[in-house]
């Protein structure tokens, strides 16, 4: 029985509305619904330096390559703390 609470609760999270009311989860509005929240959660092109990317491949670089430059060793400009202060 908590297997199928658990479940109940993933659904019911994933379509974002009171579901329960409006029937099965497997019924096409439901799908329709569930789905289409993770549609809107995508993003489909990108532009980058003035140039489009289209290709999921490419997105998905690009946005590692932005996360990965804002978590370099590196100073970024600005104020930096002298090597000394920590000895």
């Amino acid at each position: 029985m908590e297997i199928y609470s658990k479940e109940e609760e993933f659904w019911r999270q994933r379509g974002s509305i009171n579901w329960v009311l409006f029937g099965d989860a497997n019924t096409a509005y439901f799908q329709a619904i569930a789905n289409g929240r993770r549609r809107r959660c995508s993003i489909p092109l990108l532009w980058e330096g003035g140039q489009l990317f289209q290709d999921p491949q490419a997105i998905r670089l690009l946005v590692d390559d932005f996360y990965k430059s804002l978590f370099v060793g590196r100073p970024r400009g600005g104020i930096a703390l002298a090597g000394h202060i920590w000895s």
